[in-house]
Parts: structure tokens; C-alpha cells; sequence
């Protein structure tokens, strides 16, 4: 039983922190609001430029710059959170109360103290409509303002880095730290400044963004088998009798049978034999496309394209890949030309990203249930601003069924039920392919509906802001929880009254979340700022949650559904979702503490390559007996040299990444012989690290000295040559312990079996 609030603060525990002591820089704020709206607008931009005041006459002339320009007077609640953030917390709004106004206004306010701030969120068109949103406050006080998006070209993010505030998405801040590093000369970086980030959606980018690594690749010439070919062997077979699939559907594996069949229809190979492995490589990948990646759910197919969904967003990944041979194994399934495959040039964490700003902040509506990740990841103490007007939705019981076939028809029942009466409806799914099923069930029964998911999120906005017109009907995949506000009556609210009358919007979730923080998210589209409003969710006892994380108690008892009373019906819901968060943290941690070696290696040779990159002095005594030969003194042969050396620092990192992923892959092994994988990572990660530059620099050497020839101009060329032509972005779920997921939740469904017998 979680303990009452005012224990855990007295307490102190995570999450707890009042903001009270806020109160007087919110106060004194607010008091200089007439004063300052008696100047005119020359007058507050002179004020602001020449500011050297504390935080309250900071946040004093923010809030008057928005009353000027927005139209909007900031509540006390949004100045409050404001003023946190400003000392450093992280703060939980609830959907509707204004974080993004609060956000502008703790940004200005840095900028003010001479900061530079980047506001950091989930998406780029976030990130556009904030900048232009919140342009007129800035302007009001003589701050510029930018924003990055995935099609800005390199000189427009340079020139977006530049401004005093930047919105910009995670993964796109993060491809550029990513990119830079790659960079020989200066003028090619675009070099965002890591000084003060606020980050929108916080639990979001700091907590689940954190299992999927940002992975630079570039364009390679490889020699893999024919993936057609090996999509064509597996096309007919079946589970059971050629494959079998894991309990938690997270891996597939052939039978001794079919293995058999298949050295016989190559011709008689032995598929274990050295000179085959790549082709049972690509036939494994095969069968993983076949039966593991599913259309509409992991991938959609546009104009002949395959293109990946983060699942994490529910929406389209643009420019991603999936690495290792697998994408071109998916496109093989599904009948569409080879893209290419790469390289891994190198890889960054979220949290490593993050962790390079010299502040760090944010805002979430639903941030405390993170609390205890937030300070042991980040160092980040988050607190709470409640509601400006008391929560008027009401949360209705869990529906848990028997059967997915039982949940759909219960959840067409509902919306006909209440759109009968002209209530809007919000449905939440878990995929495309949900989504787009019950569209069609409802559009069966004569509904008009809305269909937001990831393959039509260009007219995201305008679909989640109507969601709250009178008689709408809104399908959505999870991406309709974050970023955009819905008003009672539409984007205008024309008919708030009349909406409000009959029961505001209804949100019904459709499945379990792998978060209590997603069902929170969806729930809070319903009921802002005191509206009313109603939540639900429908699920079957044989949901996808429920069937990967079972004990084997809970197996038993779902085997025969209508035996299960409805209060063990929600221990069993709230099982399956203590289950699924405690492998995400358990996974956090894992990549966390994997890629400390990673990290710290990284460092080292990026130290090396500055150091190469701001002294000849240090380039030569690298270089050694190169240039005994050579001219020093000539700047020309120096820059030719420099360039060869730091490409082949890069080429060295390159290959070392491809043996650290190569020893990760199989290092939950050594728990089989007693060792601690994690620590049997950090030994071989260090031992494999030891002589790194003396085989980089002997590298470079090579290249310029051929046959007792120096020959720089061919050396330059071949190194550049070595230099990918092109460079995307893999997604990738970090996986340090094999199938992480499964090996955790085969552990806490023995924990959770052992706490039940104890009981």
C-alpha cells in the first residue's frame, strides 16, 4: 500500500518536494505586473535588455511580456512552476494548466540571467509550434528565437544554435552532438551550446526515451547474402512445425526439422560450418521479419517505402533504420527493393545527451511516478503544481473481458452509447493496426470518425484539437497524449456549454499500457482546466501485457476467464503493469550502466581528437617518424595530415563499437558461469581499449607511408574514401542482456509468485 502524501513528505521521498518556498519570488513577480504594464513596449524591451535583477524581477518582466503580446495572463500555478523550474526542479503539471507557457516563461527568464536555453521536446512539430507560439513574449524583451526541425540543412541549424532559445527535439539536438563529432574543420559544426535545457514531456524524453540509444550510421560497401532469397525459404513456414516462438513473443527460433530442410534445399550445406554463417544469419533474420515485425504496428509502407513506427511515440520514425541486417530482411518480406546498408559510426544515449548540459529541468503532466529515476539518473528533483480549478472528470471503473473480439464490441457499444447523446469521443488503441480496426467496426455501425495514427500525423494537430467538437469521434494511437490541448466545443470553443452538458469528453482507452504513466497521459485529455469529463478503460484478461508478463499462477487462471472474479480481474491488470514498469527501469538501468564504459572511452578519443585538431605540435609528435619526411612548417601537408590522422581515429572508434556490440551481443553468457555480465563487460571493454591510439595513429601512418613511399595526396584520398557518403540514423531498443525484457520479467514473475505465496 503506497504511503499517504503527507508521510512520504515528511519523509522526504521523491516526488514530495512542496513548492511553497516558491511563493515569495511568485509574489513579488506578480506585484510589479502594473508598473510594468504602464511602460511602453520601447520601454520593457530596454528594461529587459538591460536586465540585472534577480529571478522574481526576471519571471516579473516574462509575465508581463506574455500579458503584452499573447493575450493570456499567466495564473499563479503557471508563474509558480515557472519560478521551480528557475531554482532547478522539475515540474508536474496536468494536462491543460499551461506547461508550455510556463516553460516560455522560465526560458526568458534564464535568458535574462545570460543563459542560453534550448527547449527540448518529443517531436519537431512541437518544437515549431512552441517557437512561433511563444515568438511574440520573446521578441517583447529582445530574445531571439529558433527552432530546429529533421529537414533544417546544416546552415540553418548553425544560425538556430545561435539564438538565445532554441526548441528543438531530442533526437534531432542529439544527431547534431552526434554529427559534430565527425566534423574535421569548425566551420562544418553546427555546435548546439549545452548550457540550460527544459525539457517538455520530461518523463517522456528523460525515462522512456532512454532505452533507445541515437545511432549514427553511414553508407557501406558490404557483401551480404541476397535477403529475397532468404525471405523466400521461410515464406511458407509454419509455427509448430518449422519455428517456435518464445513465451513472450520476443523470439523466434527453427526447429532441428526445419534446419534440415533447409541444408537440403540449398544443396546439402552444413548451415553451422564457418563459410555459411552469414547465410544462417540471413535466414535467422528472415524468420525474425516473418514472424516478429508486424505491419501496422512496427512498420507502415508508404509510396513503396518501408518506414518504421517508434513505438514509443506511436509515429512515424523519419530517416530511421533498423540496423544488423534486419531492414533489409523486413523489406524482403514485403517485396520492396534493398535501401542500402551502413556502419555504426557511433552511438549516444538520451541520458548521456542530457547529462551534457550544464542545467537540467523539465515538465511533464505526469512526472512523479518517475520521481526516483529522475534523481538517480539525473541528479533532478521534481515536485508538483496542482490544478488551478479542482478535477471535475470522472474516472470510471476498469472493464477487463474475456476476450480482445468481446473488448472490441464493448468499446463500439460505448461510443455509439455516448455519441447518441453528442458527446465527443477520444478512443485511445495501442497500434496502428488496432486503430484502424475499430475505425472500421465503428464506421460499419454509420459512425463518422477521425482516424489519428502514425501514418497520417501531418494532420495531427488539427484532428486532436477537434477532438473536442460535439458528436466527434476520435480514433488515436498514443501519440494523442501529448503536446496539444483539446478544448470543450473545438479549437474555438464555440460550444463548450452545450459539450459540457452532456458529459464533456469521454476518453476511452482501448488495452493496457505498459505504464500507469500512458493511462494518466490519455486519461488527461479530458477534464482541463475543471471541465468535466469521464475516463474508461476496456481490456481483455487476455491482453498482450497481461500474456507476456504472467506468473504461472495468472496463466492458470486466464486459461479459464469466467472463473475469474472481477477483483482478481484488477489485481491481475495491476500486476501485468508493475511487471512491465519494473523491466523498463530494470532496462534503464542496464543501459546505463553498459554504456559507462562506452562513454568513458568515447571521451578519451573525443580529448585525443581535439587535442589532434588544436596543435601541430601534438599532430607530429603523434605522427612520429612521418614526419621525418616531410615539411612541418608547410601549413598545406600539416592540414592534409591532420585530416588523414583524425579520419583514422574515427575509422578506429568505428571498429571498436562493432567489437563492443559484438562481445555485448553474447555477454549474458557469463552469468551461466557464475559472472557478473555487467563487470565482465567493463573488463573486456578496457582490455580491448588497451593500445587503441597507438593502432589508430599506426593506422594513419600506413596510409602515408606505402612501400617506404610517402605519398600524401594519395593517403588523404584513400582515407577520405574510407568516409561514409551519406549518413542516417538507426532505431534500435538498447538490449544489453541478450532479450532483456524477457530474462527480467521471467525474474519478477518469480518474485511476484514467490510475494503471493507468502501471503
Amino acid at each position: 500500500m503506497k504511503a499517504p502524501k503527507w508521510l512520504r513528505s515528511a519523509v522526504g521521498l521523491p516526488g514530495t518536494i512542496s513548492f511553497s518556498a516558491m511563493e515569495p519570488t511568485v509574489a513579488n513577480a506578480l506585484s510589479f505586473q502594473p508598473e510594468l504594464d504602464a511602460l511602453s513596449s520601447q520601454e520593457l524591451l530596454d528594461r529587459a535588455q538591460a536586465f540585472s535583477g534577480t529571478r522574481a524581477d526576471a519571471l516579473a518582466l516574462a509575465v508581463a511580456a506574455a500579458r503584452r503580446t499573447l493575450g493570456v495572463d499567466p495564473f499563479r500555478e503557471q508563474v509558480r512552476a515557472a519560478a521551480a523550474m528557475l531554482a532547478g526542479f522539475a515540474v508536474e503539471m496536468d494536462t491543460g494548466e499551461g506547461k508550455t507557457l510556463a516553460g516560455a516563461l522560465a526560458a526568458a527568464a534564464h535568458v535574462l540571467a545570460g543563459h542560453s536555453v534550448h527547449v527540448v521536446s518529443v517531436n519537431d512539430y512541437l518544437a515549431r509550434r512552441d517557437a512561433e507560439w511563444m515568438r511574440p513574449l520573446y521578441a517583447a524583451l529582445g530574445i531571439c528565437v529558433s527552432a530546429v526541425e529533421e529537414s533544417s540543412t546544416s546552415e540553418e541549424r548553425r544560425e538556430a544554435y545561435l539564438a538565445d532559445v532554441t526548441y528543438v527535439s531530442v533526437s534531432e539536438v542529439g544527431y547534431d552532438v552526434l554529427r559534430d563529432r565527425f566534423c574535421v574543420h569548425d566551420a562544418e559544426r553546427v555546435a548546439p551550446r549545452m548550457d540550460v535545457a527544459i525539457v517538455d514531456e520530461a518523463d517522456a524524453v528523460m525515462i522512456d526515451e532512454a532505452l533507445v540509444p541515437l545511432v549514427l550510421a553511414g553508407s557501406a560497401h558490404t557483401t551480404e547474402d541476397d535477403p529475397a532469397q532468404a525471405a523466400a525459404f521461410v515464406r511458407a513456414l509454419t509455427e509448430g512445425t518449422d519455428y517456435v516462438v518464445d513465451g513472450d513473443a520476443a523470439t523466434v527460433s527453427f526447429t532441428d526439422d526445419a534446419l534440415d530442410a533447409l541444408e537440403s534445399e540449398l544443396g546439402g550445406v552444413n548451415l553451422y560450418a564457418a563459410e555459411n554463417i552469414p547465410l544462417l544469419t540471413g535466414l535467422n533474420l528472415a524468420l525474425h521479419a516473418k514472424v516478429l515485425m508486424h505491419s501496422d504496428v512496427d512498420y507502415v509502407i508508404e509510396d513503396g517505402e518501408l518506414r518504421l513506427v517508434n513505438t514509443s511515440r506511436g509515429r512515424i520514425a523519419d530517416g530511421q533504420r533498423w540496423p544488423d541486417g534486419l531492414h533489409a530482411a523486413v523489406e524482403a518480406k514485403e517485396g520492396l527493393p534493398a535501401s542500402g546498408s551502413g556502419i555504426i559510426l557511433d552511438t549516444l544515449t538520451v541520458q548521456d545527451l542530457l547529462m551534457r548540459y550544464d542545467s537540467l529541468i523539465g515538465m511533464s503532466g505526469t512526472m512523479l511516478a518517475v520521481a526516483e529515476e529522475l534523481i538517480e539518473f539525473y541528479e533532478v528533483e521534481c515536485g508538483r503544481v496542482e490544478r488551478r480549478l479542482p478535477q471535475a472528470r470522472v474516472d470510471e471503473p476498469d472493464l477487463v473481458l474475456d476476450s480482445e473480439e468481446e473488448v472490441s464490441a464493448a468499446v463500439a457499444a460505448e461510443v455509439e452509447r455516448r455519441h447518441a447523446i453528442g458527446q465527443p469521443v477520444l478512443v485511445g488503441t495501442q497500434s496502428i493496426a488496432q486503430s484502424e480496426n475499430i475505425a472500421q467496426e465503428l464506421a460499419a455501425r454509420g459512425l463518422e470518425l477521425r482516424v489519428l495514427n502514425a501514418k497520417n500525423d501531418e494532420t495531427e494537430a488539427d484532428t486532436v484539437a477537434r477532438a473536442g467538437e460535439r458528436n466527434a469521434v476520435t480514433i488515436s494511437t498514443q501519440i494523442s497524449g501529448r503536446g496539444t490541448d483539446i478544448l470543450l466545443g473545438g479549437a474555438a470553443a464555440v460550444d463548450h456549454d452545450a459539450v459540457a452538458a452532456v458529459g464533456g469528453l469521454a476518453v476511452i482507452q482501448v488495452g493496457l499500457y505498459p505504464s500507469r504513466r500512458l493511462d494518466a497521459q490519455l486519461r488527461g485529455r479530458s477534464g482541463r482546466q475543471g471541465d468535466p469529463g469521464v475516463a474508461m478503460r476496456i481490456c481483455s484478461i487476455h491482453d498482450e501485457l497481461i500474456e507476456t508478463t504472467a506468473t504461472r499462477t495468472i496463466r492458470d487462471q486466464i486459461a479459464s476467464p469466467r472463473s475469474v472474479s472481477p477483483k482478481r480481474r484488477g489485481q491481475i491488470v495491476a500486476t501485468a503493469q508493475d511487471i512491465s514498469e519494473a523491466v523498463r527501469a530494470d532496462a534503464h538501468r542496464a543501459t546505463w550502466g553498459y554504456n559507462r564504459a562506452i562513454t568513458r572511452q568515447r571521451d578519451t578519443v573525443l580529448a585525443e581528437r581535439k587535442r589532434l585538431l588544436a596543435s601541430d605540435a601534438h599532430l607530429w609528435e603523434q605522427m612520429g617518424s612521418v614526419g621525418a619526411g616531410l615539411d612541418p612548417t608547410d601549413s598545406v601537408v600539416t592540414d592534409a595530415v591532420r585530416e588523414i590522422a583524425v579520419l583514422s581515429l574515427d575509422d578506429a572508434w568505428c571498429e571498436h563499437l562493432l567489437m563492443l556490440q559484438s562481445v555485448r551481443d553474447g555477454i549474458h553468457l557469463r552469468a551461466l558461469g557464475g559472472q557478473n555480465p555487467l563487470d565482465e563487460f567493463h573488463r573486456l571493454a578496457l582490455a580491448e581499449f588497451e593500445g587503441f591510439f597507438t593502432h589508430a595513429y599506426g593506422e594513419a601512418i600506413r596510409l602515408i607511408v606505402r612501400a617506404g613511399v610517402v605519398d600524401i595526396d594519395a593517403a588523404l584520398a584513400a582515407a577520405r574514401q574510407r568516409r561514409p557518403s551519406a549518413t542516417w540514423t538507426y532505431m534500435v531498443s538498447d538490449n544489453p542482456l541478450g532479450d532483456a525484457a524477457s530474462r527480467a520479467a521471467d525474474a519478477l514473475r518469480s518474485m511476484w509468485s514467490d510475494r503471493r505465496r507468502r501471503r
